[in-house]
């Protein structure tokens, strides 16, 4: 692991993109929840506001994330998986776009 948290979790979350078949899913995305509330909700209160934001708007879409990999688990038809699996990854896309504004902070691409 990185001594960059962000980078860190933007390690993460492509893990998450093609996530091992054990522990499940949700497992996986509950620990990373856990994390990254350990190492970046509870550290350095003194952030610049844009980047406080950023580190909301990531923990809610966390949450979301759960709430997806939860509702995947229940699918019982495959539409209804494929369209919990697109959901997903158009997830881990905006948040790997959070992580990559927090690393890269002047870049406005």
């Amino acid at each position: 692991m990185s001594t960059n948290p962000y980078l860190d979790l933007q390690e993460r979350l492509q893990r998450l993109e093609t996530p091992a078949p054990s522990p499940p899913l949700t497992v996986q995305i509950n620990a990373l929840q856990q994390w990254f509330q350990q190492t970046l909700l509870t550290s350095d209160r003194n952030r610049p506001h844009s980047e406080q934001s950023l580190l909301v708007e990531i923990h809610k879409q966390l949450r979301l994330l759960a709430t997806d990999a939860a509702f995947l688990q229940t699918a019982k038809t495959p539409q209804t998986q494929q369209q919990r699996h697109q959901q997903i990854r158009d997830r881990l896309t905006t948040l790997n776009r959070y992580c990559d504004h927090l690393l890269n902070p002047n870049d406005n691409t």
